[in-house]
């Protein structure tokens, strides 16, 4: 997901009690919510590397033992160092501490593995990437619900109370000026926002905060829980009435719409892309020639390589070689053609792909005119 719902994740936790529990409970919810973002920082070193580093090692299985030990390590470090007393906060305990980043932390991979997207949970000891195919990677109730219990959680305080409400204005710009969001879901949403900062700024139910703050985590739960139901049940009536049975079918669900999908069906030689509107693309998938498998072979998309789950592509003639568009139909497809993140592409000159044929014991190839190829 993105940092975003992260963070309001770990605040929302915070706000159901848990920030009682120890001092800098609330600090370590919200940065171990978001420590195995820090893979992020491949971004560097250019935007391949960070499809090739995204998603693995920070956020694998080792990572969840070692980066709570880490965080509560740092946490304890800096109360024993520079902390001064403060009666108007809980006692330090750092069993508790270490818990709630054992907490923090393990809701990271699993609210990613709930999109699209993908995520290697088995990192650093497999790098099979796994998918949820629940969620949009950016959901507007998983930034709502946990808003809410923030709010309620803490709305005894002006300062919180203020930052949530900026918050929510500035998420709701976000919301409603996307053409991703559907009418209905903005309308929605405006009547949600609107009421929810009427009520805590009226100071409805101030006594009851950590309560409400977890009935409205426990919303967020069922709303997980309702949507990856509605989703394995798109995916497998689109399997039962396609004409054929499919190898795959997968659900990429719409930002807020749990009712909406955009369906991938995989077959030997071929996609079918259903669009939510009802339109049916057909996508070709043949054998890889020598000049893809050279594009694919590049340095300068192994990340793109490594992450894309349903490939396609164009094959470009050019004066010096060949032009190969890449694209992932998850996130990019005929019914999109705009390039988005699912979108790269590799220029190679004739010697490139006859040096990568003659390391694959392939012969040079003729030059191609523009042909749509995919991967077996």
């Amino acid at each position: 997901m993105d940092p975003f719902a992260h963070t309001l994740v770990g605040a929302g936790l915070a706000a159901t009690g848990l920030r009682k529990q120890t001092r800098y409970a609330t600090a370590a919810l919200i940065i171990g919510a978001n420590l195995p973002d820090i893979d992020v920082l491949a971004t560097f070193w250019g935007e391949d590397s960070m499809l090739y580093h995204r998603r693995g090692w920070t956020h694998g299985i080792l990572a969840l033992v070692v980066l709570p030990m880490v965080l509560a390590g740092l946490i304890a470090l800096w109360q024993r160092l520079f902390a001064k007393p403060r009666p108007d906060t809980p006692a330090f305990r750092f069993s508790v501490l270490l818990a709630l980043c054992y907490l923090a932390v393990a809701t990271h991979p699993l609210l990613d593995w709930l999109n699209t997207y993908g995520v290697r949970l088995l990192m650093p000891f497999d790098d099979t990437w796994f998918y949820g195919d629940t969620l949009f990677i950016i959901d507007p109730w998983l930034w709502l619900l946990p808003l809410a219990a923030v709010m309620f959680g803490w709305h005894a305080s002006n300062r919180v109370r203020t930052g949530a409400t900026v918050f929510a204005l500035a998420a709701s710009i976000m919301v409603l000026s996307t053409h991703l969001t559907p009418l209905l879901v903005k309308l929605l949403w405006s009547v949600l926002v609107a009421g929810l900062l009427v009520a805590v700024w009226r100071g409805t139910a101030r006594d009851r905060g950590p309560l409400l703050a977890q009935a409205c985590l426990a919303l967020m739960v069922a709303y997980i829980g309702s949507t990856w139901t509605l989703a394995r049940q798109a995916e497998t009536h689109a399997a039962n009435a396609a004409a054929a049975t499919p190898l795959q079918v997968q659900a990429n669900p719409l930002p807020g719409t749990p009712l909406a999908h955009r369906l991938v069906l995989v077959f030997d030689d071929h996609y079918l892309l259903q669009t939510p509107d009802g339109n049916e693309y057909r996508v070709e998938r043949p054998p890889a020639n020598a000049v893809v498998k050279a594009a694919l072979a590049s340095p300068e998309v192994r990340g793109f390589v490594t992450w894309m789950r349903f490939p396609y592509w164009d094959v470009e003639e050019t004066a010096s070689g060949w032009l190969v568009h890449l694209y992932d139909l998850r996130y990019q497809g005929p019914d999109d053609p705009t390039a988005g993140i699912g979108y790269a592409q590799v220029a190679l000159e004739t010697d490139d792909v006859r040096d990568a044929a003659a390391s694959q014991g392939q012969q040079r190839p003729a030059q191609e005119k523009k042909k749509n190829n995919t991967l077996p």
